[in-house]
């Protein structure tokens, strides 16, 4: 009889290895033979799941997604007053735990490397515009007087600390940038 395989824990499993070969190796590191070994299997045990590098690819930045959205939503669900949800949810944007530093790594070498078609690439976009989205809904919780220019305003600083948080860590840490991003929070929004 055939073993009961959790499809949803080996792709978390397979995700998990891609972003230790990229903490290590980059992004170049990241193959189908690198993962396999990785976990400890054959070829086969990946490309039953995901057939291509770029399937890899796409399954890591899936799982960081998800993981993320949980640890966000806990964020923001944690904060009672809905006007205080949009500080909550960028403390938490500008947060550097576990292996962000990595993610962003990986995500900054995707846009830069990846053509139109890239499975990966699509993701990010699907994500960063329901993260721009989630901005906009948190800013009219909040009162802000234009929604839509205070989420474009937040997710593009946001953005850049991500940037910022890879190019000099030590000095852009979530301590340094949490006091810029909720005073500018409270600028946009009016909110004490």
């Amino acid at each position: 009889m055939p073993v009961e395989i959790d499809i949803n824990q080996r792709l978390a499993t397979i995700a998990d290895a891609t972003l230790e070969i990229v903490a290590a190796d980059g992004i170049d590191g990241v193959t189908i033979r690198a993962v396999a070994r990785r976990i400890g299997g054959s070829t086969t045990l990946v490309t039953n799941y995901l057939p291509t590098r770029e399937a890899l690819l796409r399954n890591a930045v899936e799982h960081a997604i998800r993981s993320w959205a949980k640890e966000a939503e806990q964020s923001v669900e944690e904060v009672a007053d809905r006007e205080r949800r949009l500080s909550a949810m960028t403390r938490w944007a500008c947060s550097t735990t576990g292996n962000d530093q990595v993610l962003r790594r990986l995500f900054m070498e995707i846009l830069g490397r990846a053509g139109p078609e890239s499975e990966a690439l699509q993701v990010l976009r699907e994500d960063a515009r329901h993260s721009r989205d989630l901005l906009a809904a948190a800013a009219r919780d909040a009162g802000a007087a234009d929604a839509a220019f205070t989420a474009d305003v937040l997710h593009l600083v946001l953005r850049g600390f991500y940037v910022s948080s890879l190019e000099d860590p030590e000095r852009w840490d979530g301590e340094r940038a949490a006091p810029l991003i909720e005073r500018l929070v409270r600028l946009l929004t009016g909110v004490p």
